[in-house]
């Protein structure tokens, strides 16, 4: 890489691979490797190169936009839609091939039907049950199950292949009645006439936490990235962190007792302070919960607080005791210096939040085996 970033991602491909190949070490059901909101910021379609390669054979996305993504860059692998798919996307994702629609009511299912008859191609459907978690999906009762059944029945273009629902994963308790509710629409569904023998409940969590529900398949996501679900210590496996976001100081000030920095005019700065101007702001994915010392940086290994409000294309740390850093220096924003579950703890959000809010303009960097092997810039690419 000859070209000098401004604001840029590094993707450790063969982490990448590492962890997807523990995540099927861990289960034999399908492994499922999420790629929603582009691959947790890692760039979905590069992400979904390296996972093919390593042998996966089943994505998930969230909309119908992200699976196109994934067909137009060549991807031909098996793609779940988790989410509902707009009614003008239905036919495009049909013509587009293997892949798998979501339906959480009897009319997504004629709806789906209806357009699968005319091109004439067969569809396939995963039907997602409302367990208790309340997001999406048919209603947890014998009354919708035999509905859903009726619905099934009449459908001549569409195949449902799997049933599916999502844990809660706030207590055990809670997430064993989920199981057996999803079991028993299960059940209700069979003694209907139709009867769904795949099913799927687990996401990266699940499928540590509860091996005995694998089900057909798992969706993994956030430990493909490196995410390890927490109170999992004592399991023998070790994930690799494969993200580290980083930026470039523009310009170091001196800023004397009683001035201010940037917007916040609450914070007046009590003694001299050398800020140094960074290159990345909450357009890129940085949290402006993160300003004002709530948020650090890591300049030449050593961190540095954010001071001032973070802005939309830049922020500041005071990098008064660095005092050897100057323009132009790397800055590690998330990832390395500055762990992402920590910042997570700074921001009081999640893991998963920290990678996902990183936006499209940061040039992502992808490497093998130490070396850059691609670049991926989406605003000009």
């Amino acid at each position: 890489m000859n070209q000098i970033l401004r604001t840029w991602i590094e993707i450790d491909l063969d982490a990448l691979a590492a962890n997807y190949r523990i995540a099927c070490s861990l289960t034999q059901a399908t492994v499922t490797c999420v790629l929603k909101s582009n691959a947790y910021g890692h760039g979905a379609v590069q992400v979904a190169r390296v996972l093919e390669a390593t042998g996966c054979r089943s994505f998930a996305v969230s909309c119908a936009r992200e699976a196109l993504e994934l067909r137009h860059a060549g991807i031909g692998c098996e793609i779940l839609n988790m989410g509902l798919t707009e009614a003008d996307a239905i036919g495009e994702l049909l013509r587009a091939g293997n892949v798998i629609l979501t339906a959480a009511s009897e009319d997504d299912l004629l709806a789906i039907d209806r357009e699968a008859e005319k091109l004439g191609v067969q569809a396939r459907v995963h039907l997602k049950v409302d367990t208790g978690f309340h997001r999406l999906g048919f209603d947890c009762t014998e009354e919708a199950a035999t509905k859903a059944a009726a619905a099934i029945h009449s459908l001549r273009h569409t195949r449902v292949e799997e049933m599916y629902s999502h844990l809660g994963l706030v207590t055990r308790e809670r997430d064993e009645k989920q199981f057996a509710r999803l079991m028993a629409f299960r059940g209700w569904l069979k003694e209907a006439g139709a009867p769904i023998d795949g099913w799927h409940l687990c996401d990266s969590i699940g499928l540590v936490r509860y091996p005995q529900w694998h089900g057909t398949r798992c969706r993994v996501g956030a430990l493909l990235y490196g995410m390890r679900p927490f109170h999992t210590e004592e399991m023998p496996f070790v994930l690799q962190e494969t993200l580290v976001f980083k930026s470039r100081i523009a310009q170091i000030h001196t800023v004397q007792p009683g001035e201010v920095v940037g917007y916040d005019e609450a914070m007046v700065r009590e003694k001299p302070m050398r800020v140094a101007t960074v290159c990345a702001g909450y357009g890129d994915g940085y949290p402006r919960r993160l300003s004002n010392g709530r948020g650090k940086v890591a300049v030449r290994g050593r961190r540095a607080p954010v001071v001032g409000l973070v802005c939309m294309d830049q922020l500041m740390a005071d990098v008064t005791d660095i005092p050897d850093c100057e323009a132009g220096d790397e800055v590690t924003l998330l990832g390395g210096d500055i762990p992402v579950v920590e910042a997570a703890a700074w921001a009081e959000t999640n893991r998963n939040e920290c990678l996902t809010i990183l936006s499209r303009r940061p040039v992502r960097v992808y490497r093998k085996a130490g070396q850059v092997c691609a670049v991926r810039d989406d605003l000009l690419d």
